[in-house]
């Protein structure tokens, strides 16, 4: 009886840093960042990791609303009322604002929410975030784990923080069409002015079966895939 074996993304025991890839998506808001790395998650049984994981989770708590409102990108640049600082729970980001000089009623959009509150966050610790995931990856391949997407890639910071890991680690920036254009109130915030440079260039046409395509037929990812049995 023939058998198949079929490469595991986990291994017992730990595995070397050596071993580990992690494949970082960079590009404007829109491009098909989450979408590239789904591909991975689906043909090559990558985990999936994003930087903004963790400041959702701490806003959709601090504001008690859905994660979900933060994440939904056709409504992601809209002002919401129930999104105003002053409708936050945590009084020492409302001081803040409040000595920044911004309203504390006025409705805000949940890109402008996530921007402030992750300066907020990082103010006296710039890798807040970056550290939360390194660890979360760290963790992971302690016990086994070794293909992770990074979803997000945006601040220079974050990249020095994989970079420190000592795995292999993968840039590839994403070109999409339907690039978000964002509102006045964020376009110009700090966040937004990064440049990561890329090992890797992919244009997305929009074509779901296109932009699969082209993910996996990246070279780092190309050996994976054609060694993975599916």
């Amino acid at each position: 009886m023939n058998r198949v074996y079929i490469e595991s993304p986990r291994q017992c025991g730990k595995t070397s840093r050596s071993g580990v890839i992690v494949v970082a998506f960079t590009g404007k808001a829109g491009a098909g960042k989450d979408s590239a790395a789904t591909v991975l998650v689906n043909h090559c049984k990558f985990e999936s990791i994003a930087f903004a994981d963790a400041l959702r989770r701490e806003i959709a708590s601090a504001w008690r609303i859905d994660e979900r409102v933060l994440d939904h990108r056709p409504t992601k640049e809209f002002s919401i009322p129930a999104l105003a600082v002053g409708m936050c729970s945590e009084p020492a980001f409302i001081s803040w604002c409040f000595d920044a000089d911004e309203s504390l009623h006025e409705p805000r959009s949940p890109r402008w929410v996530m921007q402030h509150w992750a300066d907020y966050q990082r103010r006296y610790r710039p890798t807040y975030y970056a550290d939360i995931v390194t660890r979360s990856i760290s963790r992971q391949a302690s016990v086994g784990f070794r293909r992770f997407a990074i979803t997000d890639l945006r601040d220079p910071v974050e990249e020095s923080a994989l970079l420190a890991l000592g795995m292999q680690l993968i840039k590839v920036r994403i070109h999409g069409p339907r690039s978000t254009s964002l509102c006045s109130d964020t376009v110009h915030h700090s966040s937004e002015r990064h440049w990561i440079e890329a090992d890797f260039e992919i244009q997305n046409d929009g074509s779901l079966e296109g932009l699969r395509d082209s993910v996996l037929a990246l070279p780092p990812v190309s050996s994976i895939h054609g060694n993975s049995g599916v």
